[in-house]
């Protein structure tokens, strides 16, 4: 039981140190853009999804509906984001990126936002690689599972 604690303790402080190293990453990525990062989920959330209603960007994203909504409030100034009508319900209004944010993330591929992380992936040995994705393997399948 003692050995059992000592592991999950280990995998936690692996997981914790993963995690303070790519959130490093996106800050670092997101300082540079001059978005700040929920701004960059947001943006990131419409250009793999396509048109949202707030709500729905909200219910996808886990953030509240005032607090999307005042997202989309700055990405449209800055010209970012564009509230559409929905043309079969009038009732609805659809979030949608404009040109200036698709070409953003056209031009920008999602290696460089881990390029801390994946630069240092690079510079490992082959074996070293091996071992690094077939944890990861693993452990996406073992969280399948779950699911």
């Amino acid at each position: 039981m003692l050995k059992e604690d000592r592991v999950s303790q280990e995998l936690v402080e692996h997981l914790l140190f993963l995690h303070r190293a790519l959130r490093h990453g996106v800050k670092s990525r997101a300082m540079a853009d001059g978005y700040t990062i929920p701004q960059r989920i947001v943006m990131g959330y419409l250009f793999r999804h396509g048109d949202l209603s707030v709500k729905e960007l909200s219910q996808q994203v886990g953030l509240s509906h005032s607090t999307i909504s005042g997202i989309v409030d700055r990405l449209e100034r800055k010209g970012l984001a564009t509230r559409i009508q929905d043309p079969r319900d009038r009732r609805i209004t659809k979030v949608s990126l404009t040109d200036l944010a698709r070409n953003h993330f056209n031009s920008m591929m999602t290696q460089r936002m881990f390029s801390g992380v994946v630069g240092v992936f690079n510079r490992a040995t082959a074996g070293e690689q091996m071992k690094i994705l077939e944890g990861f393997r693993t452990l996406r399948e073992l969280l399948d599972r779950e699911e």
